[in-house]
């Protein structure tokens, strides 16, 4: 029995590292290796038993599959072999007898070959093809076939395999977000997961200190050619943080998974509206392995806009003058050009004891320039002009030191990690105001230098018991320091100069602690409870206005999850949780930027944190080349944290004076929101793969001084072709609805994209050309906002920004692998720090 347990390990181990089907090209070994199967004794001769393996359906070679040799008298295996990329596999020194072949991979049936003869001590023996036949069952997954399909729906999370949709090639991680069941983007790249924005965004499984300002602005220095796959998990338990209302992105890049040898790719894309290039190199020898990337990437486009703001005093009659009109029409031209590495390293002190390390970097500038006519009152000739020119400059720097012991119980482990974040930022905003043809009146400069530092520290205790229950346990602490350094300068035409400045600290610690216990009952509803418990200390100063800010507050949040297998078909599932979501820097910073000459931002350093409930029920199904998740769930916040819009009167330094809206966020609302979200895939024939998802949600949301509600939705469809001899070509589209939000109606947009790919080297390259919305030119925005008159803001006003841009785009890709694998090791279960707690900015924010 235990050598059939070592040979299930073996082959599971073998799976899960190699379990990207056919047609899989990284890491291919260039010759077979036989690995007798540990711990058996066999007598040994000079006799071979060789042949091919295929999977039954497409006729390719199932690569990495494992064939274990069975005695026929004991029925206890007692040599075994990897089969090779081209489906071949030889088992040598065999001696004479009758022996059983039993041949498996995950996905596929377990195929055995009965009654296989060695009838001398030199005989070779061909036993000629052995087909395996998909197996739709795949632990708690939904596999549609033996390859891994562009979308899998798993018990905890909806997994996106970016890696197998080669319309990604030569963008950015935004594009890959952007076709993700169950998320949403909008044109500046800000991220939703059901409508909500309060996410945490996870590399790896690590926060990652360039989301620590904007997620939109981070996603775009993330090269979706590192991206294997994206995994959104709508119901954490409490084993994670108590991270907010929607739940969990975490992005998984391509790197090492245990291999002996050195492997090795590069890639490059150049395009209309963005170019970029990487390289990668993973080295494993014997205990040690080592690996590393380093890529960099650009983009570029352009669009126009305009702004309309209309201020009145009494809404009812909407009395105003020529002087309640204020417009903006101007060019867009953003540019960015941002470069990221990493290096990293695992060593195996033997099997129980592991030691993990690497430093992750990624920087960059973005900027943005915007030339605008400004018009007040009659909308003949400009008031004057104002050229705004916005950069924005990060590095930011993640150390992670991890140790993992796995003790003589499978599962059995104990986990200590740390991890150090470091971000800095420098954010400008400058502002020309002039008249036609003559030298600038006002100079305005916005400068804003941010520092965000995180320690982390976390312990993790896993324990299997004989009754197939999990026990877990853990604890965490988060010492989180952000800066935020801000001056502003107005200069006149006669060197006149005005000058603020306001230094913010912010310092927030968050010491943890969880439990969760999972069980099953008839061995059909798998039950997962669990608690956590987060102590939250809190300490403000805005230097210089003598004003300071301290709270604490602690929180118990109660999790529960079932999952019911009904002939092993269907699967139906319920989670209960609550979620906590403390504000960035984003809504904290309290320093007033002005972004252009009648919008300002303000952060809110009393701002509490949001605490959620959310309700969420499911089921899949799968069959033949079908499968089909149907998901309703419920989220309710009663402290929201919502935008605030009032109409100021601006009085420069010379006295004059002008109207703007300042923007500005409190916990004002509650916000009820309910969903239903629906994805399936199929294969028609062996060649074409059809695939989509859809989210409709209605969001109801409240405050003591407006209200607004409405429907959402947000769809998108894929498909794929694969015309043989290494072809393929792929489409994907997708459309969003107006957003709704408490003060308003923000843009709808769409997109699709087309590519083709031609596989060359073996298999090891290829080039790829795609086209970026082929049947449209441009896409026209609008957004709408209706502020109301109250004690906060005396003048109702609306807005009207209408934003068009140019995305139009066509890039050419090229990749290609390299290396060799000497022997497959079984890939050491990664244990990763998560911070997820963090409420994140949608760009061009304070901090």
């Amino acid at each position: 029995m235990k050598k059939q347990v070592l040979l299930l390990l073996l082959g599971l181990s073998t799976a899960q590292v190699f379990a990207q089907g056919p047609g899989a090209t990284q890491g291919r070994p260039q010759q077979q290796s036989s690995a007798a199967i540990p711990g058996t004794t066999a007598p040994k001769g000079n006799a071979k038993i060789s042949g091919v393996v295929l999977d039954a359906e497409t006729k390719k070679p199932v690569e990495f599959a494992t064939v274990a040799l069975i005695s026929t008298v004991t029925g206890k295996p007692i040599d075994g072999t990897m089969v090779d990329d081209k489906g071949r596999f030889t088992i040598q020194r065999i001696a004479a007898g009758k022996y059983n072949l039993n041949v498996s991979f995950l996905g596929y049936q377990l195929q055995t070959i009965e009654n296989v003869v060695v009838s001398s001590d030199n005989a070779d023996v061909n036993v000629g093809t052995v087909s395996l036949a998909s197996d739709a069952k795949k632990l708690s997954e939904v596999v549609i076939t033996g390859e891994k399909p562009l979308v899998e729906e798993k018990i905890d999370r909806t997994v996106y395999n970016a890696d197998k949709d080669i319309t990604n090639a030569g963008g950015n991680a935004a594009d890959v977000l952007q076709k993700v069941p169950s998320l949403s983007l909008d044109n500046d790249g800000n991220v939703q997961l059901r409508g909500s924005s309060n996410v945490r965004v996870l590399i790896n499984n690590k926060p990652s200190a360039i989301m620590a300002g904007s997620v939109a602005d981070a996603l775009k220095q993330i090269p979706a050619d590192q991206i294997k796959s994206v995994e959104v998990i709508t119901s954490p338990s409490a084993k994670y943080d108590a991270e907010g209302t929607a739940g969990i992105i975490n992005i998984i890049t391509k790197r090492d998974g245990g291999l002996q040898g050195v492997t090795g790719s590069v890639a490059a894309t150049a395009g209309t509206r963005g170019s970029n290039s990487n390289a990668s190199l993973n080295i494993r020898r014997g205990k040690l392995g080592i690996n590393g990337n380093f890529g960099g990437n650009m983009f570029y486009n352009r669009g126009n806009m305009t702004n309309t703001i209309i201020s009145y005093d009494n809404p009812e009659t909407t009395d105003r003058d020529e002087s309640s009109f204020n417009f903006q029409r101007g060019e867009t031209r953003p540019r960015g050009a941002f470069m990221n590495g990493q290096l990293g390293f695992e060593y195996d002190f033997n099997p129980k004891n592991n030691l993990s390390g690497g430093i992750r970097t990624n920087g960059g500038g973005f900027r943005l320039t915007n030339d605008q006519y400004v018009y007040t009152g009659a909308f003949t000739e400009p008031d004057f002009n104002n050229d705004i020119t916005m950069r924005n400059q990060r590095i930011g720097t993640d150390y992670n030191l991890d140790f993992m012991h796995s003790f003589k119980n499978p599962g059995q482990e104990l986990a200590l990690l740390s991890l150090y974040s470091v971000t800095n930022t420098e954010n400008n905003i400058s502002q020309d105001f002039y008249n036609e043809g003559e030298t600038p009146f006002t100079q305005k400069r916005n400068t804003n230098d941010g520092a965000n530092r995180e320690l982390t520290f976390q312990a993790d205790y896993t324990h299997p018991f004989k009754n197939k229950t999990m026990f877990e346990i853990g604890a965490k602490t988060i010492f989180r320091d952000v800066e935020s350094d801000a001056v502003y300068r107005d200069i006149f035409a006669n060197n006149a100069e005005f000058t603020r400045v306001d230094n913010f600290f912010y310092q927030q610690d968050v010491f943890a602690s969880y439990l969760t216990y999972g069980f099953m009952v008839k061995k059909l509803l798998n039950v997962k409870v669990g608690g956590r418990y987060e102590y939250t200390d809190i300490s403000a100063d805005l230097i210089g206005n003598d004003k300071d800010y301290t709270t604490n507050y602690d929180n118990f949040i109660p999790s529960i999850a079932l999952s019911y297998n009904l002939k092993n078909k269907h699967t139906f599932k319920a989670n209960f949780t609550q979620r906590i979501q403390r504000p960035s820097m984003f809504f904290l910073n309290p320093y007033r930027q002005e972004q252009t000459s009648n919008t300002f931002v303000q952060g809110n350093a009393n701002l509490d944190a949001e605490l959620t409930d959310l309700y969420e029920i499911g089921y899949s199904t799968f069959f033949k080349t079908t499968s089909i998740n149907v998901t309703g769930y419920m989220r309710q916040t009663d402290n929201a944290i919502e935008p605030i819009a009032s109409i100021i009167t601006v009085t420069e330094e010379d006295g004059s004076q002008r109207e703007a809206t300042l923007l500005t966020f409190q916990n004002i609302a509650k916000n009820k929101t309910y969903g239903v979200s629906l994805f399936g895939n199929t294969k028609p024939t062996n060649n074409w793969t059809i695939g989509g998802s859809s989210n409709i949600y209605y969001v109801d949301l409240k405050s003591a001084y407006n209200s607004n509600s409405g429907w959402m939705y947000n769809i998108n469809a894929n498909t794929s072709y694969s015309f043989g001899k290494g072809i393929t070509a792929q489409f994907n589209g997708g459309f969003n609805s107006q957003r709704i939000q408490l003060l308003g109606r923000f843009a709808a947009f769409s997109y699709h994209g087309l590519s083709i790919k031609k596989e060359l080297f073996d298999k090891k390259g290829g080039v790829s050309i795609g086209l970026d919305n082929p049947f449209r030119e441009n896409m026209r925005m609008k957004n709408d906002v209706n502020a109301p008159r109250t004690a906060v803001n005396p003048r109702a006003y609306e807005q009207h920004v209408r934003i068009n841009n140019f995305n139009r785009g066509v890039r050419v890709s090229f990749d290609y692998r390299f290396g060799k694998m000497d022997q497959q090791k079984p890939p050491r279960r990664k244990k990763s720090i998560r911070n997820d707690d963090a409420k994140q900015g949608d760009g061009n924010g304070v901090g």
